[in-house]
């Protein structure tokens, strides 16, 4: 009867380490979405400015104001020298 309990002790620990296994990968994955997710919005947001430089000033104004109308959150607001919402 110990070598039964011992056999399910050995594989109750192996599947408990497959699950914490399946966890670690699990957060690498979220992780690496996040700084997928962040590179994607920094190269954006250069092509952007790069564009709203080459544009006439009257272009530039409207681009920036359309923009401006998607930023919501006070702090980033306060942040770009933008009004309160």
């Amino acid at each position: 009867m110990a070598k039964i309990d011992d056999q399910i002790t050995q594989i109750e620990m192996k599947i408990e380490q497959q699950k914490q296994r399946l966890r670690d990968l699990k957060a690498q994955e979220t992780k690496q979405q996040r700084k997928d997710e962040t590179r994607r919005k920094i190269l954006y947001g250069a092509a952007f400015l790069s564009l709203v430089k080459s544009l006439p000033e009257e272009g530039r104004d409207t681009a920036l104001e359309r923009i401006h109308r998607f930023i919501s959150a006070a702090r980033d607001r306060e942040f770009l020298g933008l009004p309160p919402k």
